[in-house]
């Protein structure tokens, strides 16, 4: 099995068996008496600072139609719905978007499956806004790198693509580096956590350098990098960074 077929099959276990914990990995999102409420009410106060934060660096944003890329269960999904006309979300797992679609909260959001490497069933300059958390980490490359590409190709002019990606090192392609960091992290990484009774989710990441290439290779410049707040402090082998991406 392929390493991104792997993420498609663990992620179709997850939304069947556990969906809001595969969102926010906390114990309280286990089991059958999650506070639904609580759980979306966080994707709203997430939504709401990243558009203040927007707004605080003057960027006029067209409201028109957004995209959250790996909406899971549509926690965000629902919460872009409260800034914007339409929202999409989209999710390589079909029991995910199954949930997705019980839990709408929204009228103007709805819900698709995607299991290509890349967006190609989107055409181009359909959304003003995507938006991804918590989600290109667990994607292989070449995988992630096509994702990042078809933001931008997505993207209308002056739009903007608001993402997460871990920071990690700049390897050759084809070096001894390379090839040992993924066998680590598609291969080993997931059978270590699967023989110790954890789900055998994938972490991947992506060089600052490698993100912004993609990016201006694509007709974007970077806009801002900033780190995420939970781990602005933490340990150097994972450094999580938001990229706000604008469409020249």
């Amino acid at each position: 099995m392929s390493a991104f077929a792997s993420v498609e099959s663990v992620y179709e276990k997850f939304g069947a068996e556990e969906p809001y914990y595969a969102v926010l990995t906390s114990a309280k999102y286990k089991g059958r008496n999650v506070d639904i409420e609580e759980f979306f009410r966080t994707g709203e106060e997430l939504i709401d600072r990243q558009m203040q934060a927007i707004a605080a660096q003057k960027i006029q944003l067209d409201r028109s139609r957004a995209l959250d890329f790996g909406c899971g269960v549509g926690r965000l999904t629902n919460a872009l719905g409260r800034h914007f006309d339409e929202v999409i979300g989209v999710d390589i797992s079909s029991t995910m978007i199954e949930n997705a679609k019980i839990q709408r909260r929204s009228e103007n959001c709805s819900f698709v499956v995607n299991k290509r490497e890349d967006l190609s069933q989107f055409e181009s300059g359909h959304f003003s806004f995507i938006y991804s958390d918590i989600t290109i980490q667990h994607i292989p490359p070449p995988a992630s790198e096509n994702y990042i590409r078809d933001f931008l190709r997505l993207l209308t002019p002056g739009g903007i693509a608001l993402f997460l990606v871990p920071d990690g090192p700049l390897f050759s392609h084809g070096s001894l580096p390379a090839r040992f960091d993924k066998f680590y992290r598609e291969r080993f990484r997931p059978f270590y956590k699967w023989v110790r009774g954890k789900r055998p989710v994938q972490i991947h990441r992506l060089a600052r350098e490698r993100v912004q290439q993609l990016v201006e290779e694509s007709g974007g410049d970077l806009v801002r990098v900033e780190s995420h707040p939970r781990w602005t402090s933490g340990s150097k082998k994972y450094k999580p960074l938001y990229y706000w991406a604008r469409k020249k």
